[in-house]
């Protein structure tokens, strides 16, 4: 999500391999508060601050691609506070995702299916035997194992009398009929008889199902499915097949450790390839964090949320089971509009944060380098270079007052700021 300079400089010299390794290791990182940081506010004040919190970890942890993989994961296993209604459910949800995911996926995946949130937001809080609710069989296959193509619609029905029972206390006479979010199994609700699941046919229950997905005959698709999906999230879309099959091969000999998959995503040649470069466009959390650092501000100070809601992107709020996707649907006129108020709103208080400051006092093309370092960019095209250079000429000859406020401006637009 962006390095400064001095950050940058840290890595000069490193082969590949001690770069990932480093980026790998998260021991440095800060630890994790509990809820009772967000408890006592209102549940959608609870999750700004539950967001600002994320953000400004984000813009000052040591380096680490930690944060980068709770992104994935957070949309991958997408669930929303706007459905689950219920702030505390979300961060327990993000403790899981922390705690476990570097480890086994078929953890992690037992974990995130069995837990409150996301019972709640694909209505296995009410799946029972007679009366089937195949929302979430759907999507434990289409979005977090296999993928679309990969299973038929006999085996969502199978797949959903699989986790009947598989509740939420809900509300009763026992507790005054107050609703209790946790997870229960009441045997009295799960569907014992026979099921055919992936032409297998056995008496099948919720946790055979994972094993199967993740070690039995889904045990290809799932790692095909998830490489696939993480190797287009750090380098581009529309993999090979070869470096996919590659990739998910070893994913399985390694027991489907995500750890071991991103570090080998990270090491692939493609990830290096200098044609890959700019190839995603950045989030708007990427973007903000990134921006953010540069000029040394928390996410209380730019109201965060609403900053990123206006781009498309509310943490702990995806728009839609899927989660959020890349690249062009981060591209609209209503995304643009918002991030162009927001780098206006900046821009005015470059002077009183000593960003940019001096410019008139350099010849040209050392400001015009100066800019483009300041945003953390090495190897800027010509094209975007000339751009630069023509706002800061302009400025100095028609509002020399405003040198350091509109050459900003113009940077936080750069393509290369823009994407990664």
């Amino acid at each position: 999500m962006g390095a400064t300079t001095a950050t940058v400089d840290s890595f000069v010299g490193m082969d590949h391999v001690d770069a990932v390794d480093r980026l790998m290791d998260r021991s440095g990182q800060p630890g994790l508060p509990g809820w009772s940081r967000f408890a006592g506010y209102e549940d959608w004040v609870a999750q700004d601050k539950m967001i600002e919190w994320w953000v400004d970890r984000m813009i000052t942890a040591p380096p680490s691609v930690e944060d980068k993989v709770m992104l994935f994961l957070h949309s991958h296993f997408a669930t929303a506070r706007d459905k689950v209604e219920d702030a505390r459910l979300m961060w327990e949800q993000h403790i899981v995702l922390r705690n476990h995911g570097f480890g086994r996926f078929r953890n992690l995946l037992e974990r995130i299916s069995l837990g409150s949130a996301m019972l709640i937001y694909l209505d296995n809080e009410t799946n029972v035997a007679g009366a089937e609710q195949e929302n979430f069989a759907r999507e434990l296959m289409e979005l977090h194992t296999v993928g679309n193509g990969r299973f038929t619609e006999d085996d969502v029905v199978a797949m959903a009398r699989a986790w009947t029972g598989h509740n939420t206390v809900g509300a009763n006479r026992a507790n005054n009929w107050q609703y209790d979010p946790s997870y229960i199994f009441r045997p009295e609700d799960h569907d014992n008889g026979q099921k055919t699941l992936f032409g297998i046919t056995r008496n099948w229950d919720a946790t055979d199902t994972l094993d199967e997905l993740c070690y039995g005959v889904k045990a290809t698709a799932t790692s095909d499915f998830l490489a696939r999906k993480m190797y287009s999230f750090f380098v581009h879309a529309g993999p090979e097949q070869a470096v996919v099959d590659d990739l998910a091969a070893r994913f399985r000999n390694d027991n489907l450790r995500i750890d071991g998959l991103v570090r080998n995503v990270l090491l692939t040649d493609q990830f290096w390839d200098p044609a890959n470069r700019y190839n995603l466009v950045k989030s708007p959390v990427e973007f903000v964090v990134d921006i953010l650092r540069r000029c040394n501000r928390s996410a209380a100070d730019e109201h965060v949320r609403w900053r990123m809601q206006g781009m498309g992107m509310t943490l702990f709020d995806p728009p839609s089971v899927a989660g959020w996707g890349q690249n062009g649907f981060w591209l609209s006129t209503a995304t643009a509009w918002t991030k162009s108020r927001w780098v206006q709103s900046l821009k005015w208080h470059t002077d009183d944060w000593g960003v940019l400051q001096g410019l008139d006092q350099l010849e040209i093309d050392v400001a015009v380098q100066r800019i483009v370092e300041f945003f953390g960019i090495y190897d800027v095209s010509a094209t975007s270079r000339d751009q630069i250079r023509s706002v800061l000429v302009q400025t100095l000859q028609e509002h020399p007052w405003a040198v350091s406020y509109e050459p900003f401006a113009a940077g936080m637009f750069m393509p290369e700021v823009q994407c990664a």
